[in-house]
């Protein structure tokens, strides 16, 4: 399953960058850039066999988990805005729910894939 979450999420990534984020700031793209690495990571820990994390694992999971907040986040305001403006378009609504989407998947994966203490 969470093999199936990381290319998920890699396939999401780039669909949210070629989608609408084409011209997005730096911010947007590092964390994009990313959460491509921490996937690539988890993948590589899955092949290997590995369930400790090291140090790069550890920084990009928290830089991930950021931008899954500010994906949700963002998600989030703009469905407020869009309601509070009744401009439903279908490019507004996609970008809605691709959010909301890539935000759960990412916490989801983040939480599935944490090293286990014990």
């Amino acid at each position: 399953m969470l093999r199936t979450l990381s290319y998920f999420n890699l396939v999401l990534a780039v669909v949210y960058f070629l989608g609408w984020l084409q011209n997005g700031s730096g911010w947007i793209i590092a964390g994009l850039l990313f959460t491509v690495v921490f996937n690539w990571l988890v993948l590589r820990n899955i092949e290997q066999a590995s369930f400790g994390w090291s140090f790069p694992q550890w920084f990009t999971a928290v830089l991930t988990l950021l931008f899954a907040l500010f994906t949700g986040y963002s998600a989030i305001l703009l469905s407020l805005s869009t309601i509070e403006y009744s401009n439903y378009q279908w490019d507004t609504l996609l970008l809605i729910f691709l959010g909301f989407l890539f935000s759960c998947t990412l916490l989801s994966h983040l939480f599935l894939s944490r090293p286990k203490i014990s």
